[in-house]
């Protein structure tokens, strides 16, 4: 009997033992994953009608990975649309729609209450942020213009500072012969809502007669303006028509 109990005594001891060293090499094995692809900064969430966006965590090793709100806590994956991609990484999906339609998750999201990170184990990633992302408007469409060779012609268009940022705004120049062309451009923060696009011209020879688009882009979309037309009177020369540009009339 008593031999008995030692033997038992001994395999407790054993068992003890091992449940340590399981422990031990589990909290080893999650000391050493590390996150090799996460959000950082701002993350804009997509705006009605844009594509689905996904943000991804992906760790260097197998791990069990979750999505923290400092304010929240663990962000439940069915409400938030989290799907596990496969042994290292996980997926939010965006969907703007959806998302606008529920003011719950959009808050919970965007709330400037903390910030997410994602969690496997004991390493987090970079804290991020959510924001609610809009496509570019134009506000104030460019004005059609007649101008004569040599003159200075310029168009404008007035757009919203959304965010993510649209950046300058492009220029599309299609001439009376249907050619395309990109034109550089300036751009002047007005204030923060407001940017003013702008192309200039000097000096304007008959060819650039045509028409011109302002085209904004963010991640979300790419939008252009109206079209704007740049006039350019010229006569020909022909004998028939020579009285006529005299009085002012161009062809």
């Amino acid at each position: 009997a008593h031999l008995f109990h030692a033997l038992l005594r001994m395999s407790l001891l054993q068992l003890e033992w091992l449940f340590v060293i399981a422990v031990v090499l589990e909290w080893l094995a999650e000391a050493q994953v590390s996150f090799v692809e996460s959000p950082k900064g701002e993350v804009y969430i997509p705006p009605p009608g844009a594509s689905v966006k996904i943000v991804r965590c992906t760790t260097n090793a197998s791990a069990s990975i979750e999505w923290v709100h400092s304010t929240f806590g663990v962000l439940n994956e069915v409400v938030f649309n989290i799907k596990r991609e496969n042994a290292t990484s996980s997926v939010m999906i965006l969907n703007g729609t959806v998302i606008t339609l529920n003011p719950a998750v959009l808050g919970t999201l965007t709330s400037t209450q903390g910030s997410i990170h994602c969690q496997a184990g004991m390493t987090n990633s970079i804290d991020f942020t959510f924001r609610l992302g809009a496509a570019p408007s134009v506000v104030t469409q460019p004005s059609n213009t007649t101008k004569n060779e040599t003159d200075v012609a310029e168009f404008s268009c007035t757009y919203a500072n959304t965010l993510p940022e649209t950046g300058n705004a492009s220029w599309i120049f299609i001439n009376n012969s249907g050619q395309m062309m990109t034109l550089q451009g300036e751009t002047r923060i007005v204030n923060q809502q407001r940017s003013v696009g702008t192309v200039r011209i000097s000096p304007v020879k008959r060819s650039d007669a045509g028409t011109y688009r302002c085209v904004l882009e963010n991640e979300f979309a790419i939008v252009p303006s109206q079209p704007a037309y740049l006039i350019v009177p010229y006569c020909d020369g022909l004998v028939t028509q020579q009285v006529e540009c005299a009085l002012g009339r161009t062809f």
